[in-house]
């Protein structure tokens, strides 16, 4: 994916700023919103949870970036396959021109024949953990939004308990995942052999 061009990702008069990650281009949810002509990337969120199970790690992350004054923000970045899926969503008037001009630009790119090679064990370990992270980002989110104030307010002694616990389960994790994904070689990604 890295023969993508920045001039090659201009969705009628809108120009990505893509991020790369892993050796790979990824949009993000802001940008994608815009292209899709949604008020908010709060609606791909909310596209992506709606069917947030067909969208594998290769296709979405998250990821951390730092904005003006230090701030640390994370950010759901997407691939080019899984702003095709995403867009397959979209119920906007320029999500078939999207998919199509999506699909243009991948059927330009070298595909990767999975079936001649194995996974390295860096890549599944990515992969892994990288699904693992989904996975907790979920059930932190549902913690600090849902559960912790619930049973606050119910006055439980398991929720200072709790709420430490998965502060340093985010934090652990998070590192984690920067570190392993930090140790792909070029042109290695995160996936598995399916069987």
């Amino acid at each position: 994916m890295n023969s993508v061009a920045k001039t090659d990702l201009t969705f009628q008069k809108f120009t990505f700023n893509p991020v790369t990650e892993n050796g790979q281009v990824w949009l993000t949810s802001a940008e994608l919103a815009r292209a899709l002509e949604y008020s908010s990337s709060k609606s791909i969120s909310t596209l992506y949870s709606r069917n947030e199970d067909e969208f594998t790690p290769a296709m979405t992350q998250v990821i951390e970036v730092m904005t003006s004054g230090n701030y640390r923000k994370r950010i759901r970045i997407f691939s080019l396959r899984g702003a095709h899926l995403l867009a397959m969503f979209a119920k906007t008037e320029v999500a078939k021109l999207f998919r199509k001009w999506v699909l243009d630009i991948l059927d330009h790119q070298p595909v990767r024949d999975l079936k001649a090679k194995s996974p390295t064990q860096r890549e599944i370990d990515a992969h892994n953990i990288n699904s693992l992270a989904g996975h907790y980002e979920f059930f932190y989110s549902a913690w600090k939004e849902e559960i912790y104030p619930a049973l606050k307010l119910l006055g439980s002694p398991l929720a200072g308990r709790l709420s430490d616990r998965f502060q340093d389960g985010n934090a652990f994790v998070t590192r984690l995942k920067q570190d392993i994904n930090r140790r792909l070689s070029a042109g290695e990604k995160p996936w598995i052999e399916l069987k």
